[in-house]
């Protein structure tokens, strides 16, 4: 099912299904994403196979509260400082994953990404049922989509909403910064540009 953004029922629609197990397409400032509760395992693995993902990537949690970061071990005060500047926005931050945090949702490893969408449905829907596990909606290996129809397009009646945000301008992934070395490393660069990460934070390192 599609649902426009606009249409009144968008976000109950999406709180119920997400509720019952289901998965949801929703946008964000970069792309459109796919989501599920950390709660539903089974719509947990149902995202992996959807997209053909490799099992040991694991889905990033997106946000609303700043609150939810208690479901990280630690925070640095660098990644404090990218969160004041960047969030609401397109950063996407790798942390030690605690123990609340199902081990299908960090693939079977022990860190945890963490990236609050600047989007208001996305806030709206967060703000209801807190942290939501999610991905690009698009199969492994393919660009990710900039509009419903793509995502669509790329993952078929597999989803069991598609919330229809119109055409996403930015269409760039957010950027990835690992905090979990000895040293800030960016895994991805994306949306925001490494030289506006080091104004805040200095030099960091890439992965190559």
């Amino acid at each position: 099912m599609i649902i426009s953004v606009q249409d009144k029922h968008a976000l109950s629609e999406s709180i119920r299904i997400l509720k019952s197990g289901g998965i949801v397409v929703f946008p964000t400032e970069t792309v459109y994403g796919v989501g599920a509760l950390l709660s539903r395992g089974e719509a947990i693995e149902k995202i992996y196979k959807v997209k053909n993902r490799d099992r040991s990537k694991a889905l990033l949690l997106h946000i609303s509260k700043i609150e939810s970061l208690e479901l990280a071990q630690y925070v640095p005060p660098e990644a404090f400082k990218l969160i004041e500047k960047f969030w609401p926005g397109p950063l996407s931050l790798i942390l030690k994953a605690s123990a609340k945090i199902p081990i299908n949702v960090i693939g079977n490893g022990d860190t945890v990404g963490f990236r609050m969408p600047n989007n208001s449905f996305f806030q709206k829907l967060a703000n209801v049922l807190g942290p939501i596990a999610a991905t690009s909606a698009n199969r492994s290996g393919n660009p990710s989509p900039t509009s419903v129809k793509s995502a669509y397009e790329q993952l078929g009646d597999f989803v069991d909403l598609y919330v229809d945000g119109g055409k996403i301008e930015i269409g760039i992934a957010s950027t990835i910064l690992d905090f979990t070395k000895d040293h800030p490393t960016v895994l991805r660069i994306g949306a925001i540009p490494i030289s506006e990460i080091e104004n805040v934070i200095g030099k960091v390192s890439i992965r190559t």
